[in-house]
């Protein structure tokens, strides 16, 4: 998760840089819009990122009134605000773009915008409405004889009337939209071909058409196979698989279902396999093959819950945007009172004294409009806190989900280590068990404790030490000496994994005629974060080199430590003792 949140700040800085270069380039405000609205098609997939360069776009296309760039900002906005799921505002930008190429007459664009608007709300699960738009879009293409998108247009209608229910709809028009694909010649003949016929096949499994439904479904799955897309062909395998166990041909059947699964665990599909892994587990549920059940139940209930993560990411990150919003929006009303307060003042300045009556008739009513104003902010501040108190809520919530899905993988490798006790694979379970249990601590302490991004690291790191040594089971005389030193968690996290890599290796390795003591020490001291492990075993040969060990362990201490800006030496003084170094301007105090 550090790593994930340390890209995504990258990602925005660069897009900040490119957004400011684009501006200080030496020409036209309008080709500076266009190259503002690429940079945002091309990044596709980060919807935040690309939120900001459309933003960017839209001031300079309002501040220059280019009607048609604003059409085109709002088009690219409504795509973005769908990927972070706020369908509403979507729909609301996209219909902002509507109104513009109506007034403007771009009845090449409106076709595509209703289109767009159709899709948004099919996603929220509005199908009348999106049948509407979708429908008004098919038309503006027949009208304008534009086939490529008429053949678009038409899967899009026909898998939104599919998923409300309407099969007879459905299948006409999938099946005109394949005679029709067939007098094309363009880029996208197989593509459509593929998700017609996969589309249509769906449909007949409904309409107790199987025999064709299998050829459709085959035939779509080999076109899109070929093409790449996975994802459509395990959804179509699986629909391919159900009919072949309604059927009573159920070897058949389970084989499509673990082929689909393999697929979607191969190109990480998590919605796929959460859905396969489903639909397997009922079917050994419904054979009597209770143990394959259960495991198969446990795989999608570990895939819900991340999609359930994903979800609450995804609410945070909207809050997160309306806060700023609302902040940018409570500081405009505050220059507008300014900006009038000011205009009167110079109006009143320049009349007569004789109209001395009116002036201060003026500035009493401006004293009231201010006053309404900064009511106003207070209010939207306390609307702010608010929000900003839900997102806190979110983020605790999500740390205690991630420690659940850590805790359920550990003990996933817990017990898979105990069928090969005695084996070296046994010793190589336990070794990841304790990487993530140290992990799943970190977040444990986020959800527990009121913060957010730091831990105490005194209290961390002895909670850490205690579980290794019990862990273990050995008699250890431990010596702690711990500051009050706190670190944000995307350096935490990389630290406990070392600290439990170094502790490991002493209480497996460091023993000896003497009981085994083990010291730790957490210092602060110019500038410097010092961590010290130490133990009275036999240290290490000199000849070792950590940085050059093939250990796995060793390895992964020696790629943190760069990871942290630190510096790690070993020596032997009465036993073997380690020393990390890094700058104390990473903590938080």
């Amino acid at each position: 998760m550090s790593g994930l949140f340390q890209v995504t700040i990258s990602t925005e800085i660069v897009v900040e840089k490119s957004v400011r270069k684009i501006h200080l380039l030496e020409m036209g405000d309008s080709t500076k819009v266009e190259l503002l609205l690429d940079l945002s098609r091309g990044l596709d997939g980060q919807p935040v990122e690309a939120m900001l360069a459309a933003r960017s776009a839209l001031d300079l296309a309002e501040q220059n009134s280019f009607l048609i760039l604003i059409g085109k900002c709002y088009e690219r906005i409504s795509l973005c605000k769908r990927d972070l799921g706020d369908y509403s505002s979507a729909i609301n930008y996209s219909f902002r773009a509507l109104r513009i190429y109506d007034e403007q007459n771009l009845s090449n664009r409106t076709g595509a915008l209703q289109l767009q608007i159709g899709t948004h709300f099919g996603a929220e699960n509005n199908y009348p409405k999106a049948i509407t738009y979708i429908s008004q879009a098919l038309n503006s293409f027949q009208q304008r004889k534009d086939s490529t998108n008429i053949v678009l247009a038409m899967i899009n209608l026909g898998e939104t009337y599919r998923l409300d229910g309407n099969a007879d709809s459905a299948a006409i028009l999938f099946e005109e939209c394949l005679e029709l694909n067939q007098k094309l010649n363009n880029d996208y003949v197989e593509m459509v071909k593929g998700y017609a016929r996969g589309n249509l096949g769906m449909v007949y499994a409904t309409q107790n058409k199987e025999d064709q439904a299998i050829e459709l479904l085959k035939s779509a799955m080999g076109i899109l196979g070929e093409m790449g897309d996975y994802y459509s062909t395990s959804v179509y395998q699986s629909e391919l698989a159900q009919i072949y166990i309604r059927q009573g041909q159920k070897a058949k059947g389970e084989e499509l279902l673990h082929d689909a699964l393999q697929m979607a665990e191969r190109e990480k599909l998590k919605e796929q396999i959460r859905d396969i892994s489903k639909d397997l587990s009922r079917f050994y549920e419904q054979t009597g093959r209770f143990q394959d059940a259960l495991e198969l139940r446990k795989q999608y209930e570990v895939y819900h819950d991340s999609l359930v993560n994903i979800e609450n990411v995804r609410k945070t990150e909207q809050l997160e945007s309306q806060y700023w919003l609302d902040r940018k929006d409570a500081d405009i009303r505050i220059l507008e009172v300014e900006n009038q307060s000011k205009r009167r003042t110079v109006t009143v300045l320049s009349v007569s004294a004789f109209i001395l009556l009116v002036l201060l008739s003026i500035l009493y009513r401006l004293q009231i409009l201010r006053k309404r104003a900064y009511k106003k902010v207070a209010e939207q501040k306390d609307i702010i806190e608010k929000r900003e108190k839900e997102k806190a809520l979110l983020l605790k919530e999500l740390n205690h989900r991630v420690k659940n899905n850590l805790q359920m993988v550990s003990s996933m490798f817990s017990l898979q280590a105990a069928q090969f006790r005695g084996e070296p694979a046994a010793d190589a379970l336990v070794a990841a068990r304790r990487r993530i249990d140290a992990l799943m601590l970190i977040h444990q302490k986020l959800y527990r404790e009121d913060v957010d991004t730091h831990i105490r690291l005194a209290d961390y790191i002895k909670e850490l030490v205690d579980n290794l040594v019990y862990g273990f089971g050995k008699e250890v005389d431990l010596h702690l000496d711990l500051s009050s030193a706190k670190l944000y968690i995307d350096l935490a996290i990389p630290l406990g994994i070392i600290i439990n890599e170094l502790l490991t290796n002493s209480l497996k390795y460091a023993s000896g005629e003497s009981k085994l003591r083990i010291d730790v020490a957490l210092k602060e001291e110019n500038d410097k974060l010092h961590l010290i492990i130490a133990d009275n075993g036999p240290g290490i040969p000199e000849e070792f080199d950590f940085k050059k060990s093939r250990s796995l362990g060793m390895k992964l201490v020696h790629s943190l430590i760069r990871q942290l800006q630190g510096d790690l030496t070993q020596t032997n003084d009465h036993g073997c003792r380690w020393e990390l170094s890094m700058s104390s301007d990473k903590l938080q105090k």
